[in-house]
């Protein structure tokens, strides 16, 4: 064997080591009873990545032509993904200029509890917008999002009480009840801007990861958009930015 070879031989159990620790790192939240696709595909890629570590030769039992496809397609998928997250981190970073006069708040909903408090992720965009609110008196808030089978209150609802037990004044506030997804979010609140002449330059409260989709919708539904953004709990995060990869591919796809 050649040194080179002999080197690249030692390296590889602990590039696997490396590998398997970080698919365990996606699927940590599986403890807590979570799971979706976010913490799939990253998984999926880390502990193949760990297998061809461990057992190189494994490939080779497979047709040529199914390597080289199977390898073009996750090369390509890797590439878009690392593009996707940039663009999000970017979005992530646009935040309002302190110069610039009040915009409209956009809270976009998450899940709720049955007896009527926000989630943590929730609360954490409630936070965002109670910042910007508070920092700039004569901005206004829309609360947006509806309710899902899982919630007994609309987000939309959720949101607006937290904000005025936070000493939000109710008419800084308008409420958007009907949405349930990102893409109604934005549209439904671009049309509740319109009807009350609030300004369309918009501050999105809402997950640093969220940021590039919710802006990508924003200025689909005629908005001008930027960024309140919050960070997620840490052990979800990777899942998170991942599935929201996902995410922003699909709507790529779809256009919307």
């Amino acid at each position: 064997m050649r040194p080179r070879d002999e080197c690249a031989a030692r390296r590889r159990p602990f590039a696997g080591a490396v590998c398997l620790a970080l698919a365990v790192i996606f699927l940590l939240p599986l403890a807590g009873g979570i799971l979706h696709v976010g913490m799939v595909w990253p998984a999926a890629l880390l502990l193949l990545a760990t297998s061809l570590c461990f057992w190189p030769r494994w490939p080779g039992y497979l047709p040529h032509a199914l390597r080289r496809t199977a390898a073009a397609a996750i090369g390509i998928g890797l590439a878009a993904a690392l593009i996707i997250l940039a663009l999000m981190a970017t979005a992530a970073l646009h935040r309002p200029d302190e110069a610039d006069p009040p915009a409209t708040v956009i809270v976009l909903g998450c899940q709720a509890y049955a007896d009527g408090r926000p989630s943590t992720m929730l609360q954490n965009r409630i936070d965002a917008a109670y910042d910007y609110l508070t920092a700039h008196p004569e901005a206004v808030c829309i609360a947006s999002g509806g309710m899902d089978d899982q919630e007994n209150i609309t987000e939309a609802a959720c949101i607006r009480t937290t904000l005025l037990s936070m000493g939000i004044a109710p008419e800084r506030i308008y409420l958007e009840d009907a949405s349930g997804s990102t893409y109604e979010n934005m549209a439904f609140s671009a049309a509740l801007i319109r009807e009350n002449g609030l300004d369309t330059r918009v501050v999105l409260a809402t997950d640093n990861f969220h940021q590039y989709r919710s802006q990508f919708f924003a200025r689909q539904a005629g908005l001008t958009p930027c960024a309140s953004g919050c960070a997620a709990y840490l052990p979800m995060v990777p899942g998170y930015w991942a599935r929201e990869v996902a995410g922003v591919a699909a709507a790529w796809i779809r256009g919307y």
